[in-house]
């Protein structure tokens, strides 16, 4: 009996002095977020938001088509790449090319015609693309290159991989979109660069007018062929937590026609899955702004709203993220929106019409027809409102479901004054698909868009859909004028002399044409309206009859067009828009180098004793060792004390 007990004294006294099984540690670094106090409920105040940085695309592709304006040297690394790529794909003799200009050519026969050149192709898809997403894409020539001009060239199909492009026997990235199709080359847009070498060749399609042809673009010319997910991190790994988060954001983001499932899937304690919906394809970027503010405790709806509301008057400073909050609510908020619509004060008065018109409040019309400057009394109101307010106006106005009262305003300031105003009440007309908008599709190559307006205006798009607009009631080429480019290949005479026998004012213009790869000039006598010579410059021409249209590309009618008004063939003003690809392209090659993550254990030990400090407007977290002083301007973050209570949270004393 004795044994026994001094045996089981013995194994107590061993399990005594064993050392205790401890939870597991995160390898991640502390997160301490300096939310404003009104946000701490928030999906984006308890989770990191992985997937939302733009994304640079590109490599290495294939310009055909040219008027001999390709071809020469190449580096000797992508001579092969480009080499391997053309014989994978089937170029060679006895390849998939049996008929055209590039028929039975071998490889390297194919890169040193003239009428093909090797080209950089870049993009840059939006954070959250679903499948099948179009985006625009740069074309440029290869440093050195002997290439002088892209006019005229079909980009051929190109892979897009993940970040620069590399060459054959290089590291390769993940494959992430393809992109073709014809090269666009601005001529309003590059008026002002410099002159290139390619004058000194002296081709065809070279002219000394100061034009850049060796960049170009494709518009919506990629195509997102495997989608990035988007990814919520939870600061504090729960599984409560986290199936709390899934249930808010499918809530706020229910299923849709055409979606396949719930927007939020669960992975583990940490981790949730997003998925854009079909409804927010297009505008993915709006999409992560109000994923980000969705309230996790959706059941005090009403509560976030009034407390939205009454910060939205007293803090100016968080006007924007007060607006995406309260548009992430839904129509409850709508309520406590209304009395904001005609705030003293622009800031909250601008954020609380953005968020009842994106929530598809009537009511706010009115207010924002007077901020956007329409009407006799709004056009006093809207002048003391800055120019940038009154675009977004517009384009909120564009936005909303269908009401006469916005249609007739927005075809009231297609007469404006302002030519921004002009533009951005014909873009919110076209989204809307108004009947005001003679709309013809040509040939399947870009539209034509007849727009009334007693301001002579012709306008051209450079992103997505190619589009020429022409503003005015009847815009004609000038009388006695004459109109000649690409070294007289092409030619206009308006000689100003009416068709006789013949009761319509028209015009008849004498055109001459001569394309680039043909022998056989075509001459023409088509209308002096600018929209149907437009239309005769993009049709194509029938078999036995060629004089019935050009067949040009947007980029050609788009050339003819430059000259015309250089040339002064017509009085209309021309203008052209917003170029934003570079500006996405440097944005995107700004965000290329990532955090690596610790892999040894002594990394992973000093990680453990890091904070990570996320900022208001921010987008990237600054790591912060203990004892580091905050830099000139920041403080760092206060540890924020949930309230079991729901109430809010309280900053801990430091």
């Amino acid at each position: 009996m004795l044994l026994a007990s001094l045996a089981i004294a013995a194994i107590a006294g061993a399990c005594a002095s064993e050392p205790k099984p401890r939870a597991r540690e995160s390898d991640a670094p502390a997160v301490i977020r300096d939310v404003p106090t009104v946000f701490r409920q928030t999906v984006g105040a308890q989770c990191t938001l992985r997937g939302t940085e733009t994304i640079l695309v590109s490599g290495f592709g294939l310009v055909v088509g040219l008027n001999n304006t390709g071809g020469g040297p190449l580096p000797v690394q992508i001579q092969s790449t480009m080499e391997r790529e053309l014989a994978m794909g089937g170029i060679g003799k006895g390849g998939v090319l049996e008929s055209g200009p590039l028929a039975k050519m071998t490889p390297r026969q194919v890169l040193a015609d003239k009428r093909v050149a090797v080209v950089l192709v870049q993009g840059v898809i939006s954070p959250g693309s679903p499948l099948n997403s179009v985006f625009d894409v740069r074309v440029s020539t290869l440093p050195g290159s002997g290439v002088t001009s892209l006019e005229g060239g079909q980009l051929w199909s190109t892979e897009m991989r993940l970040g620069p492009a590399s060459p054959f026997g290089s590291m390769r990235s993940r494959k992430l979109a393809t992109a073709s199709g014809p090269v666009f080359l601005n001529p309003f847009a590059l008026r002002d660069a410099a002159p290139t070498a390619a004058a000194a060749f002296g081709s065809d399609d070279t002219a000394d007018d100061g034009i850049t042809r060796t960049v170009g673009r494709v518009m919506d010319g990629g195509v997102v062929t495997d989608p990035l997910s988007l990814e919520l991190l939870l600061d504090s790994p729960s599984h409560a937590r986290a199936s709390s988060i899934v249930a808010a954001v499918n809530s706020a983001f229910p299923p849709g026609p055409g979606d396949e499932g719930q927007t939020a899937r669960g992975r583990n304690d940490q981790s949730v899955a997003v998925r854009v919906p079909r409804a927010f394809r297009d505008k993915s970027a709006e999409f992560v702004k109000l994923l980000q503010f969705v309230p996790i405790e959706s059941a005090f709806v009403d509560e976030y709203a009034k407390r939205y509301t009454d910060e939205l008057r007293e803090n100016t400073a968080l006007t924007e993220d007060l607006s995406w909050a309260l548009v992430a609510l839904g129509k409850p908020a709508i309520p406590f929106l209304q009395p904001l619509y005609d705030a003293p004060e622009l800031l909250p008065r601008l954020a609380a019409l953005r968020a009842g018109a994106k929530l598809g409040d009537m009511r706010a019309v009115p207010y924002l027809r007077a901020m956007a400057g329409a009407g006799d009394t709004a056009a006093s109101a809207g002048a003391s409102v800055p120019a940038s307010m009154r675009g977004e106006a517009i384009v909120l106005l564009g936005e909303m479901p269908f009401n006469p009262t916005i249609d007739v305003a927005l075809r009231e300031l297609l007469n404006a004054p302002s030519l921004e105003t002009r533009i951005a009440a014909y873009e919110a007309l076209a989204k809307r698909q108004d009947p005001a908008i003679d709309r013809t599709r040509v040939e399947g190559r870009f539209t034509l868009d007849l727009v009334s307006s007693r301001e002579e205006l012709v306008y051209v798009t450079q992103q997505g859909e190619p589009r020429i607009v022409v503003f005015g009631n009847d815009v004609r080429m000038n009388k006695f004028s004459l109109v000649s480019t690409w070294r007289d290949r092409f030619m206009l005479v308006n000689d100003g002399v009416k068709s006789e026998g013949s009761s319509d004012p028209t015009r008849p213009v004498r055109l001459y044409y001569r394309d680039a790869g043909q022998q056989v000039a075509v001459k023409a006598s088509v209308p002096d309206r600018l929209g149907d010579l437009i239309k005769f410059l993009g049709r194509k021409p029938q078999f036995d009859d060629p004089s019935t249209g050009l067949g040009m590309t947007y980029s050609q009618v788009v050339g003819v067009l430059s000259e015309l008004q250089r040339q002064r063939g017509v009085n209309a003003a021309f203008t052209t828009e917003e170029n934003r690809l570079i500006a996405r392209l440097n944005e995107a090659e700004g965000q290329l180098s990532m955090p690596e993550r610790p892999e040894s254990e002594e990394k992973r030990a000093e990680a453990k004793n890091k904070v990570i400090v996320i900022r208001p407007g921010s987008s990237t977290s600054g790591i912060v060792l203990p004892g580091d002083r905050p830099a000139p301007g920041e403080s760092l973050a206060v540890p924020i004390k949930r309230d079991p209570a729901g109430e809010k949270d309280k900053p801990k004393s430091p």
